[in-house]
């Protein structure tokens, strides 16, 4: 699978301890894959989305560690859901396993027990009514620590990220801005910058930064992602900082062959016009350490030099040097 693919599977595999936490993820995987209803009777309606098999099998398990459902859901149905499930975690199995099929959208009438449960995760009001379907969760379900749980199961339903090692870039495709709105209210309140855009029929809340997409998946607890992703940063920072010091190891080079080059000029001039000889012996052995070093830097020749100087002592004489044949020119050819 995709980096996407893999940090998915195992934010499925994560069943958070707490109930408080459990009810945070539960809250958050109906509000995304499942749309309620009223029958005729009055009965509440479950129409459960088949398009994420990875969200709708952690759903369920979730739902059964509250109430019973195996009596509400076909054997058939949650068979082909749990072939699914294993064939896109492991992404391995028959021709079969790996087809593009997806068992059909299920439809069910809410029990007694299954009612309590929406109206505790905050999905039906004291009246018995609905409550606006916008994919937002009541305030205290993602406040706390329970906030881990609903960035969790928010990134198993619409999450995406691109492979750390290519870019940083993590997001979520919300269905409504009112849930993107509070998504990004949630990464707030943990220091994490998230942009917001539209694409399409989508409202996209993305990271970009690598801080705060390793702060993320930490809060995530998805820790093998967090692992590639720090392994990957890492490379990188490594790669940039041979890539500075290549850089300017060569600009550098560059600086130091086109100075000597003018500093050999200059010393040419002088030779040639019968200054050279008549400077005094520290400016000609400058001079001839420079013509027989033409690519040595200016401390390399001044550990030649008898005795040894600085560097600064053997930049002083070549720009003596090169202000004696300027000086020159300027006299044989006044402007």
């Amino acid at each position: 699978m995709s980096f996407s693919g893999n940090l998915r599977a195992e934010a499925a595999r994560l069943i958070p301890p707490g109930r408080q936490d459990r009810d945070t993820a539960l809250a958050a995987l109906i509000a995304n894959i499942c749309t309620l209803s009223t029958s005729e009777d009055g009965l509440i309606r479950l129409h459960f989305s088949a398009g994420n098999i990875l969200a709708l099998r952690k759903c369920f398990t979730l739902i059964q560690k509250n109430v019973n459902i195996n009596s509400g859901f076909p054997a058939s149905w949650m068979s082909f859901t749990e072939m699914k499930t294993e064939a896109q975690t492991e992404g391995a199995g028959t021709p079969a396993n790996r087809e593009k099929a997806v068992p059909p959208d299920l439809l069910l009438d809410a029990s007694e027990q299954i009612t309590d449960l929406l109206r505790r995760l905050r999905f039906l009001n004291r009246d018995g009514t609905l409550r606006i379907q916008d994919g937002t969760l009541e305030p205290e379900l993602v406040g706390g620590k329970r906030s881990r749980a609903y960035l969790r199961e928010m990134f198993l339903c619409t999450g995406f990220m691109n492979d750390p090692v290519r870019r940083y870039h993590l997001e979520y495709r919300c269905f409504s801005e009112p849930q993107a709105l509070q998504l990004q209210g949630v990464l707030s309140r943990h220091g994490i910058h998230a942009g917001m855009t539209r694409r399409k029929r989508y409202f996209v809340v993305y990271v970009k930064d690598s801080e705060d997409i390793v702060t993320l998946l930490h809060l995530m607890e998805t820790s093998v992602g967090l692992m590639a992703t720090e392994n990957a940063r890492i490379l990188k920072e490594v790669r940039n900082s041979v890539n500075r010091r290549v850089n300017c190891e060569t600009a550098n080079i560059g600086k130091t062959v086109k100075s000597a080059g003018r500093q050999m000029e200059d010393i040419r001039y002088l030779r040639e016009n019968g200054i050279l000889q008549t400077l005094p012996a520290p400016l000609r052995e400058a001079a001839d350490l420079r013509t027989e070093h033409s690519g040595a830097s200016l401390t390399e020749l001044g550990e030649l030099a008898k005795p040894p100087v600085g560097r600064s002592g053997m930049n002083h004489r070549l720009r003596k040097l090169s202000a004696l044949a300027q000086k020159a020119r300027e006299e044989k050819n006044p402007s």
